[in-house]
């Protein structure tokens, strides 16, 4: 659920911020090039994380403050400042990176040697096809919010709208992250729940 929610943005984001603010196209990558900065930051404090609080407790929580930040981008404005979209995809960008870390660590944390190649195909396989329905709902969404208003373009509003279905989706993932076992994963994170 995660990565269907997730995989919204990469359409999403810039074509709210062409079509719906105008911006370029040059523009709009240099702003939505900040998520990856965070993202950045993020695998140097994975870890540490991790150990700490525990893949179930990361998932969850992590899940919800996605979802918080995903739904943020449907506030944006043609008038909001250029560097607090940023401060946001930057700080946005970090904690999705987490989610990503650490679900991929969860998923791979048991699979014994000989069949990593196989999980990872699979693994790669999943991911592209929760990317391509995050892409496939966004635009469903910003249709019917087109059509609703009876209007033939795409507005601000309509993208609202989207990114606000895309963060509760984002957020049934907490929910589902809830039935993990308390110490799942602890061989990987290192966390001890003794």
């Amino acid at each position: 659920m995660f990565r269907v929610g997730v995989g919204a943005i990469p359409f999403l984001l810039p074509l709210m911020l062409q079509v719906g603010f105008g911006l370029d196209a040059f523009a709009s990558g240099s702003l939505t090039f900040a998520a990856a900065a965070g993202a950045l930051v993020m695998k140097f404090t994975a870890g540490p994380i991790l150990k700490r609080f525990g893949f179930r407790t990361v998932l969850v929580a992590n899940a919800l403050i996605c979802a918080a930040f995903l739904g943020s981008y449907g506030l944006f404005t043609p008038q909001t400042p250029h560097v607090l979209i940023i401060a946001v995809l930057v700080v946005g960008g970090f904690f999705r990176s987490l989610q990503f870390t650490s679900l991929n660590a969860l998923a791979f944390s048991d699979i014994p040697e000989d069949r990593l190649s196989q999980a990872s195909t699979l693994s790669a396989v999943a991911q592209q096809l929760s990317a391509a329905t995050g892409v496939a709902l966004a635009a469903l969404v910003l249709e019917l919010a087109r059509g609703l208003r009876g209007d033939a373009t795409l507005q601000v509003e309509d993208f609202a709208i989207a990114f606000y279905v895309i963060a509760a989706l984002t957020a049934v993932a907490a929910l589902m992250h809830l039935s993990l076992p308390k110490d799942a994963g602890s061989a990987v994170s290192g966390k001890d729940d003794g």
